[in-house]
């Protein structure tokens, strides 16, 4: 027998009925349920229900399961009641004793209902479509025996916020909450498509549109530990009494506002005429340390003016003067020492996005600050710089000589809006409403930037911490890996032609493997692997005017989409880790995506007069293994790379074996041409014309130094001549014991001294 009242609000609602008489047959199924028998240590106390049949509520005394040091002062029998309405609204569960105590996972309640029971987190949309009274049931009594054993808020769940389901929602920007001595001023105005959003800004100078229908005062409660307000006040009456206990004097705070927007001015009677809508933060701490802070907010029915009117700090306007709207400081009127009971609504809170929320949704600690350049704003570059301030990474500067045309919205970041301005325009903009912070752009061609941009372009690269190639540009990726190295981390990223592929060149953390250096690397590993042997092919392009050159790739945007993500996961993952990388994802034509690799190895770098030399110890490896296989017999073959003559530099890619038609004995080797052409045009084609013959290689015999023969000699002559029209140096490499590699270049203006590498 229950020996605590039962809370005033059951009395009032509806009528009672017999439980046999309700009407909703949700209702009826529970009533079934307990008085078969099934639900043992729950018995149905009573039932009432509303005039029109449409409401129906079940007083159910449930035995609790309790330990014998109880977390929460719950009893042994609870009486609960169980609301049950139509069919798409979900069953609420209040507590009725009248002095059941405040816990964690309770629902909105205003203050004259008693408390709601959060027993299912699942939206009713879902949770009806498994529902039977037994389940249900057991959730209330597994809701009240966690209760009291202070087990209803997981550890790993975030700190739960105070109320739910408020008929209202309120987005604000989080600098809103930083405590100032003059915070900015904030207006909110309702979503005209969906009337019960309030979108709040800050008030700038040059602000335009519609008078804002809401002015927001943000404010702090005192720090909470886990008490949170009991009840969602309906009046501001009661919104103040129960701030007192959390340090906020209400009425304070609305006379000190009210009093500074007083006047007949455009600016004080946009402020007296919308309503008020009241922010407050309570700084929240778990019992485990963690921190956070809960907020609420509550909105006037009346506008502000008529506020201070019921506070009796303002009058309206009632003389010739001004604004008939406007409200004036009541002068010699004693002011209220209350709170006026002025009807209020709660409404939840949503932050606004910024890269701290865009950090904690994508599942980081904290923020991503590192600054980062990133040259390059199509197609990828600008999903790449969306994608990762998405998840609050970087502090950006873009750097693109283009305008966005109209081919470009096939697959590009940006919309309709933006066609005909420049890419770094549009994505700057799409950042700075990301993250809700400047970004730096230049509308320039990092290998040509004009001379009023050159001093801030190269401030903010010698900044970077990052820099990342999206350009789709050999020139512009070789730009970056020679620029001056104060310790910026450089990737490229690409697409290949047919959009079936992208790659990442990264380098490490100790940059001894340049952008350009993995460049040579990646187009060994599309020579070698059969796999990619397509890898750089592409169809015709599709012409979008006039011009000759005017051809975009068929790609359509699914797929650039899906490989712009594979690159932005891929950036972060190279970035986390120390080494260098190569690596290319391949769609196939069933949707699946294949990973090829390798691990980049250390480089040789050999300057030769004028010109320098590169090649890997992958290379020098080859080269052993394809003398050993002829032992004792020399061998060789020609060497395949990629020449830039406007750096004077080779790097060597991979050398070809001995045609079938060579010759070769223990002293001497004479290479055949059986073959040869159409194998230096096949890895011509297959790396679009990057790689082609730089050279000739051949192996010395056991015991044999690799300083070059008096042979060698000549036919490094002959390379000199039979090159010296192409503007390139002959090069020689000759392989010997113990993996040794030398290298000669000579051509004209050209010393060329041997390069021996272990």
């Amino acid at each position: 027998m229950m020996t605590k009242a039962l809370h005033p609000w059951w009395e009032t609602f509806g009528q009672p009925v017999s439980p046999d008489a309700v009407e909703l047959d949700i209702a009826r199924t529970v009533v079934a349920y307990v008085a078969s028998g099934h639900a043992p240590s729950v018995s149905l106390a009573g039932a009432r229900q509303s005039e029109d049949g449409a409401l129906a509520a079940l007083q159910l005394d449930i035995e609790v399961e309790r330990p014998q040091d109880l977390a929460a002062p719950i009893r042994s029998v609870e009486p609960v009641a169980v609301i049950f309405g139509a069919s798409d609204a979900q069953p609420s569960v209040l507590a009725l004793r009248d002095d059941f105590p405040d816990t964690m996972h309770q629902n909105w309640s205003p203050d004259d209902m008693p408390r709601a029971l959060c027993i299912d987190d699942r939206p009713w949309a879902e949770a009806r479509l498994t529902f039977t009274p037994a389940d249900f049931i057991r959730r209330i009594q597994l809701w009240l025996a966690k209760a009291a054993r202070g087990e209803l808020h997981d550890t790993a769940q975030p700190l739960e916020p105070l109320f739910f389901r408020s008929p209202a929602t309120i987005i604000l920007p989080a600098a809103a909450l930083t405590p100032a001595e003059q915070p900015p001023e904030l207006v909110g105005h309702l979503r005209s498509e969906q009337e019960t959003i309030i979108v709040t800004e800050f008030v700038r100078q040059d602000r335009t549109g519609p008078d804002p229908q809401f002015v927001v005062i943000p404010l702090r409660a005192a720090p909470q530990g886990m008490q949170r307000l009991q009840f969602a006040p309906q009046t501001l009456e009661k919104l103040g009494l129960q701030l007192q206990g959390c340090g906020i004097d209400l009425n304070a705070e609305l006379r000190a506002r009210l009093i500074a927007w007083a006047g007949l001015d455009a600016a004080a009677v946009r402020r007296q005429q919308a309503r008020i809508a009241l922010v407050v933060a309570f700084p929240v701490t778990g019992d485990d340390g963690r921190q956070a802070e809960d907020l609420r907010a509550f909105i006037t029915h009346d506008c502000a003016g008529d506020v201070g009117d019921a506070l009796g700090v303002l009058a309206r306007n009632d003389s010739n003067v001004g604004s008939g709207s406007g409200y004036v400081q009541t002068v010699g009127a004693a002011a209220r020492a209350d709170v006026p009971a002025l009807a209020i609504s709660p409404a939840d809170v949503h932050l606004a996005f910024d890269r701290a929320l865009g950090a904690a949704i994508s599942g980081q600690a904290q923020a991503d600050m590192r600054r980062c350049v990133q040259v390059g704003a199509g197609s990828l570059g600008s999903q790449l710089a969306i994608n990762l301030a998405r998840e609050g990474r970087f502090q950006w500067t873009i750097i693109d000589p283009d305008s966005l045309m109209p081919h470009n919205l096939a697959r590009h970041a940006l919309y309709p809006i933006d066609v005909g301005r420049p890419k770094v325009v549009g994505l700057a903009n799409r950042l700075h409403g990301l993250l809700d912070e400047s970004v730096t752009f230049y509308k320039a061609n990092i290998l040509h930037p004009p001379s009023d941009m050159r001093e801030g372009m190269d401030a903010a690269v010698n900044a970077a911490e990052i820099i990342i190639d999206a350009s789709a540009s050999v020139a512009v990726s070789r730009h970056i890996a020679d620029l001056p190295r104060p310790g910026a981390r450089r990737l490229s990223v690409f697409f290949n032609p047919a959009g079936t592929a992208v790659v990442l060149l990264a380098e490490g953390a100790d940059h001894s493997i340049t952008l350009r250096d993995l460049e040579a690397q990646y187009h060994r590993l599309v020579q070698t692997d059969q796999q990619l042997a397509q890898h750089l092919q592409a169809e015709a392009g599709v012409r979008y005017s006039g011009s000759c050159r005017a051809a975009t790739n068929r790609i359509p945007a699914a797929r650039a989409a899906l490989m712009s993500a594979i690159a932005s996961q891929a950036i972060i993952d190279s970035l986390a880790a120390d080494d260098a990388a190569v690596r290319i994802w391949t769609l196939a034509d069933n949707r699946t995506v294949s990973l090829a690799e390798l691990t980049p190895l250390p480089v040789q770098n050999i300057t030769l007069g004028n010109w320098t030399v590169t090649y890997d110890d992958g290379l020098a490896r080859q080269i052993a293994g394809l003398r050993a296989e002829r032992l004792p017999h020399e061998t060789g073959g020609v060497l395949l790379g990629i020449t830039d003559t406007s750096r004077r530099s080779v790097h060597i890619v991979s050398a070809l074996p001995a045609p079938a038609d060579s010759s070769g004995s223990v002293t001497a080797f004479e290479r055949g041409v059986a073959g040869l052409a159409a194998a230096a045009e096949q890895a011509a084609a297959r790396s679009l014309h990057q790689v082609r013959y730089v050279g000739e290689w051949h192996s010395h015999p056991r015991g044999s130094s690799t300083r070059p023969s008096v042979t060698d000699i000549k036919q490094l002559c002959w390379l000199t001549e039979e090159l010296e029209s192409e503007g390139v140096p002959a090069l020689m490499a000759i392989a010997g014991d113990g993996g040794q590699l030398s290298v000669l270049l000579a051509g004209r203006g050209i010393t060329a001294p041997a390069g021996d590498t272990p």
